[in-house]
């Protein structure tokens, strides 16, 4: 896997090549690698799409409402969301740092997928808890929550290592295919589950998150076992945990007092903050709205979620 070892080695020969061209340039392993690296957004929509965006959202809202005898679910969730989230954004950067400076981003993408996988299984118990339901799937999505996003910033560190340079768009823009396609293949299904009330709401949303998890090992997979781990040049030597996490923090303070030198980069990463958080918001918040405030059955839903993550497929190219 010579070409994965820097990202950069094709870089005299490439020249005037297309990004295609590049791909298809590229030995056998070296695009077996590059697909399993893409079934791994196909895997972890399942997350992403039907347990963040569609129903653990509507969930929570509607067990919290149930619980409180308010229609404030869907603040509740916001406030679940918001908690994991800042979790993720102080554990990340330096995340980030240390597999940058290891070779250890399939261990560590490992872990974390495991953690989103379990957690993931472990919402389908919520609404047998009854009245504290919510309490457990706020607990259970947390946890998940933190697996899924801190494993996305493992998963996405892989990239440069994945194609030539020149490739990068045309990398990024398949992973994003391959992930809306998966996302909505499961949703398909599961929208047949809650159409046709094989079980009763509660065993049927236990096997919409259970059937979630297990897309997600069973397409993840693929990555762990076709995608070798980058070879990283770095002198840095493993000092143990704490000493480790002290460096990868210093270094992200050193990058942010760095960046206010290039101050079109730094609005750039400033303004796509603000576009980045603001989709996701109204993505990750509409259903629960749709549950507190319209009222909109959890079928319904799914079919205006589903909708427009088909649209999107053809929208990556």
């Amino acid at each position: 896997m010579a070409d994965m070892a820097t990202g950069e080695s094709n870089a005299n020969s490439s020249d005037g090549m297309s990004a295609k061209e590049l791909i298809d340039a590229m030995s056998v392993d070296d695009k077996k690698a590059l697909k399993g690296w893409y079934f791994f957004d196909w895997a972890n929509q399942a997350y992403a799409l039907t347990v963040m965006t569609v129903i653990a959202p509507a969930l929570m809202a509607s067990l919290y409402n149930k619980a409180t005898g308010t229609q404030s679910g869907d603040a509740f969730y916001a406030f679940v969301l918001t908690f994991s989230m800042i979790f993720v954004v102080i554990t990340a950067p330096a995340l980030g740092v240390i597999a940058d400076r290891f070779p250890i981003k399939k261990k560590l993408l490992k872990w974390y997928t495991i953690v989103g996988i379990v957690f993931t299984a472990l919402m389908g118990a919520a609404p047998y808890f009854g009245s504290q339901g919510y309490i457990f799937l706020a607990m259970v999505f947390t946890i998940g929550t933190i697996g899924f996003t801190g494993g996305n910033v493992i998963y996405y560190s892989f990239m440069p290592f994945m194609a030539d340079r020149k490739c990068q768009d045309h990398v990024s823009t398949w992973g994003y295919m391959y992930g809306f396609m998966g996302g909505s293949m499961l949703l398909i299904f599961h929208l047949i589950v809650l159409l046709g009330k094989f079980w009763d709401t509660n065993f049927t949303l236990a096997v919409i998150f259970v059937t979630s998890s297990l897309w997600w090992l069973g397409f993840g997979m693929v990555m762990f076992r076709w995608t070798p781990e980058p070879e990283i040049a770095s002198n840095h030597e493993w000092e143990g945990f704490t000493k480790t996490a002290k460096s990868a923090y210093a270094q992200v303070f050193t990058t942010l007092k760095e960046i206010r030198k290039f101050k079109v980069l730094a609005l750039f990463l400033f303004a796509y903050l603000l576009f980045y958080d603001g989709v996701n918001t109204i993505a990750s918040m509409a259903a629960a709205f749709g549950e507190s405030v319209l009222r909109l059955d959890p079928s319904m839903n799914i079919m205006l979620l589903l909708t427009v993550n088909i649209v999107a497929i053809p929208m990556t190219f």
